[in-house]
């Protein structure tokens, strides 16, 4: 197997320090990292209420709308750090919102799904998201909200040309 070089960043042209200048205010990952915070800061509040972290809340929903999914596939549905994930989906199991069992593909793999538990509480939280979705996107028209969805995914897409293995 080829092992990967970390490709490096362009490098920055050399400007005098008077006039390197950089707007936080209008910086994209400032205003994504923003953005997302505010939205997942207030739903945190409202998750409270059911037992919930935002984590855990992202677990159910995933293997909600895709049920099965081995701890790595979980891991890309999430965004969450696989050691995270781990602890997330023990304590999930623990609470009997979640089970593993063997997958029916590989029977040396294990594969999570919502107990009727993990079910019930789902779909219970999931109009409550909408809601957020919807409050976070008025006043922008449908076809701008698709826009802006295929351009965050792309943006998501683009930095794996910057990320580097450790």
């Amino acid at each position: 197997m080829k092992s990967k070089k970390p490709k490096s960043a362009p490098e920055a042209a050399t400007v005098p320090g008077d006039l390197l200048d950089h707007d936080l205010e209008s910086a994209i990952p400032y205003l994504l990292a923003r953005a997302g915070m505010r939205m997942g800061q207030s739903f945190s509040r409202e998750l409270k209420r059911f037992g919930l972290t935002l984590t855990e809340w992202r677990v159910c929903v995933a293997l909600h709308h895709k049920p099965r999914q081995r701890l790595a596939e979980l891991a890309l549905h999430t965004s969450a750090e696989p050691s995270t994930l781990s602890r997330t989906v023990d304590g999930l199991m623990n609470r009997g919102l979640l089970i593993r069992d063997r997958s029916d593909e590989d029977a040396r793999a294990l594969d999570l799904s919502l107990t009727d538990e993990g079910v019930a509480i789902t779909q219970r939280i999931i109009p409550l998201a909408q809601l957020y979705d919807r409050v976070a996107l008025s006043g922008i028209g449908g076809a701008q909200v698709d826009l802006l969805r295929d351009m965050l995914r792309r943006i998501y897409q683009n930095m794996a040309t910057l990320d580097h293995e450790s």
